[in-house]
């Protein structure tokens, strides 16, 4: 017992050691797998970031705040900011498509942070808005050069699209500029459009860059024809918090915070409105429309995302955020079918809203362990020599909710071997039980420790069960078969083990009232509960 008692304390020691040491830290994010379809401008940060299964709910974890995810109309990729620089992933084959580097030019500053990205309406083009006063225009699918355009204020709030090479931008942070591409000579040409006395918070256009929704520093919305530059509305009532009021892609309808526990969708025609949204634990750093403006997406404080159907006003779905994280960024997939979440703590999820079962907890935490459903054969002695001892077989299931502890539950039936003729007589209703077998079952659950190695998927660990359970012994005769009185007992254990892969080895001691003290191995698999899950076809397009 002493040594089973030294094992389980230097198993607990080593965990813990590992993850201070960083030995199973999120934040490894080596081996990034790139495919060869856009050529990158910059390839030099692909071991950034982490292979992980995308088909999960949980795809990456940067080091740094995730403050924008865009989609491209077309559905084929959508882009993520990415410690300091971008991810364009392939949402058709999920895979990466191409990773933007800021370090585009020898005056561009590598460490700057992206705030904000869009793409062309026909996919070609990429918008970036860093917070170091820059914005950079990225080619998808081409080797050509980013191109880099510098602010003159302080800082570059937002810029958006308007069409496909239209850019508006608060160049000095202050009054609205166009930027755009003479077809001549391939030049880019600034010029001044508005004049904004308050200045310039956010930016939204609609998808055809007619109609655009100016914030200003007060908290002022502006709806403008940007055809003609007139101002066809404006209101007041809104107040400046940390979301950006946004335009519906029918150029209609705009999402503001009317304060900090308050969305409202109103019309920018006569901001007559349509859904007010309250919650008391207060609207995070984002809030957006659906491709079809027929929903909201937002961000809550208390650490969850949720949805909201603006024709009923009524929550419609809710995503729980790992460790109390909040949504920094968030866009709906253009056929509504995922939802992408960039969040402060710099996890990328890929929400699955197409009919699958909600599953609030992610099937992968930080390290990289998958919850798994065991499947084991197994040997125990039995405290008699009659027996061989027992034959086992088990099914479980583990839940790794926080490394390096895991919870799990056990379920076994046994059958303990006669190895001799039966030393005494057994009547049960005046009939003996010549040889009988011993037939028991067990259910139980356990709590463990884990030190997992992500680059090998090895795992050791320790882990102490209790539970109950019921024995009796049969004659395995079918002419005259007889069965005793069930034993009920209880007990608890205490087992170590490891894992490679799938391939599972485990054994120790157990102490049960019937049978007092034995000891027990297990061989098994251990199948990632994700392998079940029924796949969608994908309906986003898979070619270039």
């Amino acid at each position: 017992m002493r040594k089973l008692f030294c094992a389980f304390f230097i198993t607990f020691s080593f965990s813990l050691f590992a993850q201070e040491a960083g030995l199973h830290n999120p934040e490894d994010t080596s081996g990034l797998v790139s495919s060869a379809e856009p050529e990158v401008s910059d390839s030099s940060e692909n071991t950034e970031a982490s292979k992980k299964d995308l088909t999960q709910n949980y795809l990456a974890k940067s080091a740094t705040p995730v403050n924008a995810v865009g989609w491209t109309q077309d559905g084929k990729y959508f882009a993520t900011s990415w410690n300091n620089s971008v991810i364009l992933w392939n949402a058709g084959s999920n895979t990466i498509a191409a990773v933007y580097s800021n370090s585009v030019s020898e005056t561009s500053n590598p460490l700057a942070n992206v705030i904000s990205l869009q793409f062309t309406s026909d996919g070609r083009y990429m918008l970036s808005v860093r917070d170091d006063n820059t914005v950079l225009i990225h080619s998808i699918g081409t080797n050509s050069d980013s191109t880099l355009i510098s602010g003159t204020g302080k800082s570059v709030p937002d810029a958006v699209y308007a069409g496909d090479y239209r850019i508006l931008l608060p160049l000095d942070g202050q009054n609205l500029y166009e930027s755009f591409r003479l077809a001549e000579s391939g030049q880019h040409v600034i010029e001044e459009k508005l004049d904004v006395a308050d200045g310039i918070w956010a930016l939204s256009a609609s998808p055809t860059g007619k109609r655009l929704l100016m914030s200003s520093e007060s908290g002022k919305v502006r709806f403008i024809d940007t055809t003609s530059w007139e101002e066809l509305a404006s209101f007041d009532r809104y107040m400046l918090t940390r979301i950006k009021p946004r335009l519906a892609s029918d150029g209609i309808h705009f999402l503001a915070a009317q304060d900090k526990n308050t969305l409202v969708v109103a019309s920018a025609l006569d901001e007559s409105d349509f859904l007010t949204v309250e919650d008391l634990a207060g609207f995070s750093y984002c809030a957006e429309f659906s491709s079809d403006s027929s929903k909201i997406v937002a961000g809550i404080n208390s650490g969850c995302v949720k949805i909201y159907d603006i024709a009923s006003g009524l929550e419609e779905n809710s995503f729980q955020l790992m460790y109390g994280d909040s949504a920094k960024s968030l866009a709906f997939s253009p056929d509504g079918e995922y939802v992408i979440i960039g969040t402060e703590q710099g996890y990328i999820y890929r929400w699955v809203l197409s009919g699958e079962e909600f599953v609030p907890e992610d099937e992968r935490d930080a390290s990289g362990l998958q919850n798994a459903l065991l499947l084991s054969l197994g040997y125990s002695r039995l405290n008699s020599n009659y027996y061989l001892g027992s034959g086992i077989l088990g099914v479980g299931y583990r839940n790794y909710f926080r490394s390096p502890f895991f919870w799990g539950i056990e379920g076994t039936l046994g059958a303990g071997l006669p190895g001799s003729e039966f030393p005494y007589s057994y009547y049960e209703d005046g009939e003996s039980l010549s040889s009988p077998f011993v037939y028991s079952a067990s259910l139980g659950g356990l709590i463990g420790l884990v030190y997992y190695n992500e680059q090998y998927d090895f795992h050791v660990f320790s882990e102490a069960g209790l539970g109950a359970n019921m024995r009796m012994m049969y004659n395995n005769s079918f002419e005259y078969a007889h069965t005793s009185k069930p034993y009920f007992g209880v007990y608890g254990e205490l087992l170590v083990g490891m894992q490679w892969k799938w391939a599972r080895l485990w054994g120790g001691v157990q102490y049960d009232t019937n049978l007092h003290w034995l000891t027990k191995m297990h061989v098994g698999v251990a199948m990632p509960t994700s392998t079940f899950r029924k796949k969608k076809p994908k309906k986003l397009d898979n070619t270039d």
